[in-house]
């Protein structure tokens, strides 16, 4: 009996925890299958957010593709995210927007997933229009910034700011209204701080522009 324990003690040991599978599978994924009032919480949230985002309607006569953040670093998500959809949709340099807003410009295609440069990047900057001026908005010091438009200008608060459709990105996308105006220290030029609604760490989904406006 000993011999045949000795030479057969890994089949045996096979045997115990193929009879003890499913008790063990339960003991070490119980605690995700319950849902605690917090796990309801955040589930009732997504949900409300999808209903709310396909309720939305795209302003812009353009081939779009609704499709949803897979993956946003928490510590720094204001600088790109990844979303669902690569190379066979041919997304490279399209805009992405949120409630007709921009989100930002798809910088880096992989196979089934794409990079998205946001707007509230330190590295984006895209050519703006303002009624008839056209400028360059930038995030610096935590906020969105135009420059390169003269002092001479009939901008006032409130005004509206669009892409200009200088560069790859296409024209009349809105962006946000003009929040404040000051001149720049050589007194030639204006900053102007930009309203920006959409809050970027709460966005679960997105929409990829897919043609010219």
């Amino acid at each position: 009996m000993k011999k045949f324990l000795k030479e057969n003690y890994l089949f045996l040991i096979l045997f115990l925890l193929f009879l003890l599978k499913d008790p063990l599978y339960k003991m070490f994924t119980i605690k995700d299958n319950v849902y605690t009032p917090t796990k309801c919480a955040i589930i009732e949230s997504d949900y409300n957010k999808l209903l709310e985002f396909s309720n939305i309607n795209v302003i812009y006569e353009s081939d779009y593709i609704n499709t949803y953040i897979i993956y946003k670093d928490i510590y720094n998500y204001l600088n790109e995210i990844t979303i669902r959809g690569g190379k066979d949709l041919e997304l490279k340099d399209n805009p992405v927007i949120y409630d007709n807003t921009l989100v930002g410009v798809i910088s880096k295609v992989d196979k089934n997933t794409s990079k998205v440069r946001l707007l509230t990047n330190k590295d984006s900057k895209i050519s703006v229009k303002i009624k008839d001026q056209v400028g360059i908005i930038e995030y610096e010091d935590g906020k969105l910034i135009v420059r390169n438009i003269p002092k001479d200008n009939s901008i006032q608060i409130g005004d509206d700011i669009y892409t200009s459709g200088i560069g790859k990105i296409k024209e009349n996308i809105y962006i946000g209204t003009v929040k404040n105006i000051t001149l720049d220290r050589k007194n030639i030029e204006v900053k102007i701080e930009v309203s920006y609604q959409l809050k970027i760490k709460d966005l679960l989904y997105v929409t990829v522009m897919k043609e010219s406006i």
